[in-house]
């Protein structure tokens, strides 16, 4: 992948029409102290193995702290409130992209709502939703229906979910599991 100016977006060597936006906790997590999250490890697999650009969403403000019950308590505030936490920056040529591979951190069945703030904010027509997550346990439940529920014009693809301790701790597994999953759902 080369990089450009903008800090949170990578593109790949090739033109491509998929991208991967996600968010990712770091810090103070269930599954240890992380200098990169869980869901940036899935991110980049997803990205390396389809040749897809890749955007990471950092909000603007520090709305997440890197500490995990806080980061939980402000995640279901957010939830609640239906809350759209704005992010830093933002990815070049959004039009161009025909799928978009959308994660983040399962927490209380919906990613952290700076993933909707995302996908509120651009234009979706004629684009397939892909949802990723990891989790500590819970799985995609809920989320992949979420989708569906909020953006009913959008083909919405079968998502995946990794617990964020294999994210982590065991990388070539994580690796097989998504290369099968992007088999499955792609062809």
């Amino acid at each position: 992948m080369k990089a450009n100016k903008n800090k949170y977006f990578v593109a790949a060597k090739n033109n491509t029409d998929a991208l991967v936006v996600y968010f990712s906790a770091k810090g103070v997590q269930a599954n240890g102290i992380l200098t990169k999250g869980n869901t940036a490890n899935l991110a980049e697999i997803i990205a390396d193995e389809l040749n897809a650009d890749l955007f990471e969403l950092v909000s603007n403000d520090k709305h997440y702290p890197d500490d995990y019950r806080p980061l939980l308590e402000i995640s279901k505030k957010d939830i609640e409130s239906n809350a759209r936490p704005m992010y830093q920056e933002d990815v070049p040529d959004f039009a161009k992209y025909k799928k978009v591979f959308i994660g983040g951190p399962a927490w209380f069945f919906y990613w952290p709502m700076i993933n909707y703030t995302f996908l509120d904010k651009h234009d979706l027509t004629n684009k397939t939703l892909i949802p990723f997550a990891t989790h500590a346990g819970s799985g995609l439940k809920g989320i992949d229906d979420h989708l569906i529920e909020m953006y009913p014009k959008n083909k919405v693809l079968k998502g995946i979910s990794i617990n964020g301790y294999d994210a982590q701790n065991d990388k070539d597994h994580v690796k097989r599991v998504i290369n099968n999953w992007l088999k499955e759902i792609l062809g």
